[in-house]
């Protein structure tokens, strides 16, 4: 019994040690690991490769310090240790550093190369942690782009409108650009019902390669997480179709509200 105990504390601290690595997920190959005590870090054109403390001010606030060779960062927690506030990247003495952390003032004169309390924005439009379970999910969905790539379909397109939602606009010049990533589609017209789309690709939604491979990618529209799409697109016949899916979650048991199609012509 007392073995038993002890391999189940074992792993529980072991689960404990590994929840604590979390991965930006801008680029998935950097990571900041409270485990280890180990960040590699890139923001802008800064990277930092280096041993990590978390601090707590005397004003009660906590904050991840990550130490470069002259340059070095300063990361303001909020409630989650994935999440953060505010950043300084500065260069000096790290031990200065540490008294500008402790105390949120410094009598040393520090070089503050970016900071978000200089300039305009905040940490989190850059910085968006996840945990292992997110990690793994990000990493399926962006192999998707992959399969994308080698069906050849990755580019960017110019597409007149031909139809919207059964109206017909091929008289018209309603035209864009509809832009495919490895990452996400991106359409932008003139149409006043799609000035801008954007859709990320997932993984559960593309379980069949050969769909891929014969043009039709699906995903989730972004900034909706009631919203899907599913993207047909025949770079030889110079045609494709966006559909949209969309429910507002108030009807029981309907789970798509709203649909709208687009047809589209590819110029180039």
């Amino acid at each position: 019994m007392k073995n038993l105990l002890l391999v189940i504390l074992f792993f529980l601290h072991f689960n404990s040690l590994v929840s604590q690595r979390y991965y930006d997920s801008n680029d998935l190959k950097y990571y900041i690991d409270f485990s280890t005590k180990y960040a590699n870090l890139k923001f802008q054109d800064y990277k930092i490769n280096g041993p990590l403390e978390e601090i707590n001010s005397f004003s009660r606030n906590t904050f991840t310090l990550i130490k470069g060779d002259s340059i070095h960062w300063i990361l303001q927690q909020s409630t989650k240790k994935n999440k953060y506030l505010s950043y300084i990247i500065l260069k000096g003495d790290y031990k200065d550093v540490r008294k500008l952390a402790r105390r949120e003032s410094s009598m040393k004169k520090l070089e503050v190369l970016t900071s978000d309390r200089i300039f305009s924005g905040y940490f989190k439009d850059y910085f968006n942690f996840v945990d292992e379970n997110e990690y793994e999910k990000i990493n399926r969905d962006r192999l998707i782009g992959d399969y994308i790539k080698d069906a050849g379909l990755i580019g960017d397109y110019k597409i007149k409108i031909y139809r919207n939602n059964g109206v017909n606009y091929f008289n018209l010049d309603i035209e864009g650009i509809i832009m495919i990533t490895r990452k996400e589609v991106i359409i932008e017209t003139n149409l006043p019902t799609l000035t801008r789309f954007v859709g990320a690709y997932d993984a559960d939604l593309n379980n069949d390669i050969g769909l891929i491979n014969a043009g039709v990618i699906s995903g989730r529209v972004f900034l909706n997480d009631k919203g899907l799409f599913s993207l047909y697109i025949d770079l030889e016949k110079k045609i494709g179709t966006l559909t949209t899916l969309f429910s507002d979650g108030k009807s029981e048991g309907a789970d798509v509200n709203r649909r709208e199609t687009t047809i589209f012509l590819i110029k180039e």
